[in-house]
């Protein structure tokens, strides 16, 4: 082997081992599309595999775009995985039919089928390995820059999102058809590499031939580029999911005044990431921008793409999808703890209780206290709220409507079914959110009080 070919195959060997791509012994199900990429990817992985306890599968998707020179690309990867012992499984899919029912390009329509085959056939530990190359993710930036992106679009194309795994996202095409010629290894060639009709081959056939004749070593110029907007990336995002964390609020939302705090560069991603915790649509420059400004001027209510509403009520912003609703339940209340239908947990912790002769029995009604010895029996009960609730706050003198309180306290209404209610023998004992009755709350005759305490899932 020629020192050109060591230095390249330890390249990759060094980018699956400082990404931790590839733990010992896992499966690997290799996209295998027969050309030159994916050609090379089978091979390194062959032999990789081999000496780690890996088993390899090889997955090719017939897109049915092409006719007859895309059956004669599955013949072509059939017969090599055949000739090399290398187990082969073949998805069929009428791509074109799909992108149309689903609104989708082909492209895209195209990608989400493989991906999907490829999940169905690595299972819960295994991993997905893709011939993406350095010169791919370059390409990708490009294309990113011209709809206009930030850093994490800059940075092209990760080298691990999930299970799935990218060894040739360091490689050049260049070196991957020289790979090829090192080892007599025979590729197909796509015919709609070569269409204009797609835009990154616009970008490959026009572009990057100029980016190149001003600079011969673009690709491995843009990997450090990649590198340094990646680093810079991973950190804002860490910064912004702390930053979020530590804004949420107990109305179940995000406190503006912590987020008015923030510099924009993480206010901008923490609105991303309280938006994908409800989905998986994609914000562009302008959503992000309508929000952040709401949250700067305290008020508004904005619908996103994925049905995500935001809105700002009071301090709060919350962040919901339009598809939530509140289904009726109502389950027996368990001592210590009650596992609640949304993951949360009702905690009920006994607390001592004495009162000094000085102090004012006011300073002790606290929302999450309750005299304790109203929920001993065998009839007390968790829900949420239902039509026509009335409730007789401690304090307030009169029973009000469940729906006037929660108007009182500016809840929004799509946050009204979450909140639980504790119910004993008929009677509404305490509220999230607004506290305990007048029956239950603590007085100077309570002997032992107990707090309540609800725990996110």
């Amino acid at each position: 082997m020629n020192d050109r070919m060591k230095k390249l195959e330890q390249k990759i060997e060094d980018t699956i081992l400082e990404e931790r791509m590839l733990p010992e012994g896992c499966q690997v199900v290799a996209g295998f599309s027969g050309g030159a990429d994916s050609m090379v990817l089978v091979h390194f992985l062959l032999g990789y595999s081999r000496k780690h306890g890996m088993t390899l599968t090889a997955a090719h998707v017939n897109h049915g775009l092409r006719g007859e020179e895309s059956d004669a690309d599955e013949a072509f990867v059939a017969a090599w995985c055949s000739a090399n012992h290398v187990g082969l499984r073949v998805f069929h899919a009428d791509v074109s039919a799909l992108a149309k029912k689903s609104s989708q390009g082909l492209e895209e329509c195209g990608r989400n089928v493989r991906y999907t085959f490829f999940r169905s056939l690595c299972g819960p530990a295994g991993r997905i390995a893709t011939a993406h190359t350095l010169t791919d993710s370059a390409e990708t930036a490009l294309m990113n820059l011209a709809k206009g992106t930030g850093p994490r679009g800059l940075s092209g194309i990760p080298p691990v999102r999930d299970e799935i795994v990218r060894p040739l996202i360091r490689v050049t095409r260049e070196e991957v058809e020289a790979y090829c010629r090192y080892y007599g290894l025979e590729f197909v060639t796509d015919s709609s590499n070569l269409s204009e009709e797609f835009a990154r081959n616009r970008i490959r056939h026009s572009v990057t031939p100029v980016l190149r004749e001003l600079n011969p070593g673009f690709e491995q110029a843009f990997f450090r580029a990649a590198c340094l907007l990646r680093q810079d990336e991973e950190y804002l995002r860490k910064t912004a999911r702390i930053g979020l964390e530590q804004s949420v609020d107990a109305c179940g939302g995000y406190s503006i005044r912590k987020l008015k705090d923030q510099p924009d560069s993480i206010l901008s991603r923490m609105i991303l990431l309280a938006v994908q915790k409800q989905t998986k649509a994609r914000l562009d420059y302008d959503h992000v921008a309508s929000v952040m400004a709401m949250i700067h001027s305290g008020r508004g209510n904005i619908t996103l793409p994925g049905g995500i509403q935001c809105l700002s009520n009071g301090n709060t912003l919350f962040v919901h999808s339009e598809k939530e609703r509140a289904d009726i339940w109502r389950i027996p209340l368990q001592l210590p703890d009650t596992s609640l239908p949304d993951g949360r947990t009702i905690c009920i912790r006994p607390i001592s209780f004495k009162r000094k002769n000085d102090e004012k029995i006011n300073n002790l009604l606290f929302n999450n206290r309750i005299n304790y010895d109203t929920i001993l029996n065998t009839n007390s009960f968790i829900r949420n709220r239902l039509p026509g609730d009335r409730f007789f706050p401690a304090g307030r003198g009169v029973t009000k409507t469940l729906k006037k309180l929660l108007n009182e306290r500016k809840i929004p209404p799509f946050r009204r079914g979450r909140l639980a209610v504790l119910e004993c023998g008929g009677e509404i004992l305490w509220i999230e959110g607004i506290g305990p009755s007048q029956s239950a709350a603590v007085t100077d005759r309570t002997e032992q009080a107990a707090e309540i305490i609800i725990k996110e899932c």
